[in-house]
This record gives structure tokens, sequence and C-alpha cells, in this order.
């Protein structure tokens, strides 16, 4: 039996691009959801598209901080605006979407995803 490689190439496309559109249709949570998820209190494992990994606390009253690898510490606020949520400090302005995710939230800025956020392993 022979087996056309542009055929098998071509399947793997068009399985990969399934999975890409599968995931683009995916809707963005409620920004009240994504808040009422992430503003428990607890640290949030949280991964930038820059590479950078640091800890997120969101508390429900807007309030929260990151905690660096480096042990430094920052204060930021949250809000909800039009269909995001925003994330303020310092260093830091952005409004992001959110869609689920096994183990937490991945944010969209835009069509491009931005923070991963993930419960820490114990």
């Amino acid at each position: 039996m022979k087996i056309d490689l542009t055929i098998v190439a071509a399947a793997a496309i068009i399985l990969a691009a399934d999975h890409v559109f599968a995931a683009q249709e995916q809707a963005y949570l409620q920004p009240q959801k994504a808040a009422a998820i992430l503003a428990d209190g607890a640290p949030w494992s949280a991964d930038a598209p820059n590479g950078r990994s640091f800890k997120l606390t969101l508390n429900k009253d807007g309030t929260g901080s990151i905690k660096g690898p480096m042990l430094f510490s920052l204060s930021v606020s949250w809000k909800v605006k039009g269909d995001t949520m925003c994330l303020n400090n310092t260093m830091m302005s952005k409004c992001l979407r959110f869609r689920e995710i096994p183990g937490g939230l991945q944010g969209w800025n835009g069509d491009a995803p931005d923070l991963k956020l993930t419960r820490p392993a114990n």
C-alpha cells in the first residue's frame, strides 16, 4: 500500500486548523464571571506572553498583589470595564477577555493570547 505524503500533510493541516477554529469559536466569559472566578483571594500562577511568570492574587474589593520570582511584591487593582477585566499597577495596564482552559483561564488581548492564569501546584 502506497501512502501519498501530500494527502497525509493535507490531512494534518486540516486537523490542526480544525483545533484552532474550535478554540477561536469558544466564547469568552462574561467579565463579571471571570472576575468572580479570579478575585477569590487565592494566588494564581500567571504566565505572561513574554515568558515571565509570577503569582497574582485578586480580592473581591478590586485590589490585589503580584509576587515575582525575586520576592518582590506590587499592589494591583482590577475592575470590569465593558466586555473586559482590567488589571492595573505601576508597571502594567491590561484589559483582557478570558476563556476557560483546564485548570484556569486564558486571557486574550484582542485576538492574541495574553496572561494564562492557573492554580499553582501544591
